[in-house]
């Protein structure tokens, strides 16, 4: 079997170095003892593995050292910078002088190694030890059953089981003053007093246990390791399996009061039983003396019947006798309300008939009063047509006035354009006309100058909407100047013109084909009569 391969398997089946190094805090209290007798405690320990118990050692102030013939195993050791050698464990121990020591621990060792091996071991941790000097050596526990017959065989190298008794023996045999039993590695539960059952039985004893062998030394020096010396540790077969008769007994117990309390509370039913049957007896003739007594009740019910059913007639007659007076008298306060209704229905009758006669009254006043009305609309409107026409007659007359004079203007001048005159003075109205040309030059030049400034300044002012409206709020201060400013605007094409919409006269006004409007179709028709009766006129 390759080492590698033992390694692995102690880390698997043994547990985590965090685990086993909790679980050899229980030896702690032996070695207290120890540091108070020896300013300088040596240990060895053999079968060291991965080194949990040689940290343990060092921690506690120990000068420790620890061998091991699997190089696996001291590979872990040598990382976490424990001593360690490779060396066999009888080997180093014969090269050891005489009480050299004061720990010598094997954890796991005595199972490898044959028994005869073994005797010499202990003998030899004996000689090394100094007096007080512990020898410890932990195995599996074969007292655990499911232990003693499976999992110790789960190793390979593994010889046989060793008993507690056994190594108890051969460490007092080799002269070892005390030996104190350890056992370790038990369940908390059970070690608390939990249930018992039979597989804790089997397999609930504690795992594993240790052999404490003490060497001799003076009283004084043994005394301070009376208190770790002398207890009782772990859970033992014994132990486990009394705690299991101790239960299954009290479950008998436990049974035999529970049927003893069933049998009490049968027996209470069983009495309870004829009870019930008696007052059931009892209960069936009370019935039988109820149902007689109904009979009984019955036929006088029957008899109570029939003479009663002449006083229910008589009640009838009377409530329909009551009932009738009482319709009767609804009839009444029916008739009452009528006549009531149709009073009030004549005096509003009256009152509707009153308030026709004014209303018709108001309409008659209103008829006179429109027809007034209309007549004094009517002569308005003739008065209104014979002030046109006249109106009319004088625009006739007054345009006929300036087309005669239009037309005699008109012959004058054609007169004094074919005069001699007109054609002599040519020449000097030609040299008059220039020289007024040549004079408004320059001012035409500066107008366009001022113009093209002017037009400038107007685009550099819209482009600003900030400028243009507090410009727009000083310009309207002077509104000549501003409605000038506003038509050269429209005129050079800067701002879109705003056509003026005059608004008609009235809605009905519409231009006529000879473009007088007229008010109505009559008045244009007073109107066409009368410019056909001017023309006639004209004509003769």
């Amino acid at each position: 079997m390759s080492i590698p391969f033992y390694r692995a398997f102690e880390d698997r089946y043994r547990g985590s170095r965090e685990l086993i190094h909790e679980r050899q805090q229980v030896y702690i209290p032996f070695l207290e003892p120890l540091k108070q007798l020896y300013p300088e405690c040596s240990a060895l320990d053999l079968g060291c593995g991965r080194g949990e118990w040689l940290e343990i050692l060092i921690q506690s102030g120990f000068k420790a050292q620890g061998i091991d013939l699997d190089a696996g195993m001291l590979e872990a050791c040598s990382a976490l910078g424990l001593p360690v050698e490779n060396i066999d464990a009888l080997k180093k121990l014969k090269s050891l002088p005489d009480e050299s020591l004061t720990v010598v621990s094997g954890f796991h060792i005595a199972e490898h190694i044959p028994f005869d091996d073994l005797k010499v071991l202990v003998a030899e941790a004996l000689r090394v030890l100094k007096p007080a000097g512990l020898l410890i050596l932990e195995t599996p526990n074969s007292e655990n059953l499911v232990v003693g017959t499976q999992t110790f065989y789960l190793d390979p190298t593994h010889n046989c089981p060793i008993p507690h008794l056994l190594l108890s023996f051969l460490a007092e045999y080799s002269q070892f003053s005390r030996t104190q039993l350890l056992r370790l590695q038990e369940s908390a539960e059970l070690a608390e007093g939990g249930t018992v059952n039979l597989f804790s039985v089997l397999h609930g004893v504690s795992p594993d246990y240790a052999i404490v062998a003490q060497k001799n030394a003076a009283p004084e020096q043994l005394d301070k390791f009376d208190a770790v010396f002398g207890r009782e540790y772990g859970l033992s077969l014994e132990s486990l399996s009394r705690r299991y008769d101790a239960q299954v007994a009290a479950l008998f117990e436990q049974s035999h009061t529970t049927n003893a309390e069933l049998r009490g509370q049968q027996t209470e039913l069983c009495e309870q039983h004829v009870e019930l049957r008696e007052q059931y007896t009892e209960v069936r003739e009370q019935l039988n003396q109820v149902q007689q007594h109904g009979q009984y009740l019955e036929t006088a019910v029957r008899a109570l019947e029939e003479n009663d059913d002449l006083e229910t007639q008589i009640r009838e007659a009377t409530l329909r006798a009551e009932l009738a007076e009482s319709r009767f008298h609804n009839v009444q306060l029916s008739q009452d309300a009528a006549q009531l209704r149709a009073r009030e229905s004549e005096l509003r009758l009256s009152q509707l008939l009153s308030t026709l006669q004014q209303v018709q009254a108001q309409v008659d006043q209103l008829q006179q009063d429109a027809t007034a009305s209309t007549i004094s609309a009517a002569q308005a409107d003739h008065q209104a047509l014979h002030d046109l026409h006249v109106r009319l007659n004088d625009s006739l007359i007054n345009a006929h006035h300036w087309w005669l004079k239009a037309t005699a203007y008109e012959a004058h001048i054609a007169e004094l354009e074919n005069s001699k005159s007109w054609r002599i003075t040519r020449p000097l109205r030609g040299s008059a006309k220039l020289t007024g040309t040549a004079a408004r030059l320059p001012l035409n030049v500066s107008k366009r100058i001022t113009r093209s400034i002017l037009a400038r300044s107007i685009r550099f002012i819209l482009n600003r909407p900030g400028l243009r409206a507090r410009v727009a709020v000083k310009a309207r201060s002077y509104p000549n100047a501003f409605n000038s400013v506003r038509q050269f605007a429209v005129r050079h094409g800067i701002i879109p013109p705003q056509p003026h919409e005059v608004p008609p006269v009235t809605d009905a006004t519409e231009a006529s084909d000879d473009g007088f409007p007229t008010a109505s179709p009559r008045v244009a028709r007073v109107y066409s009569d009368l410019k056909l009766a001017f023309e006639r006129k004209e004509n003769r």
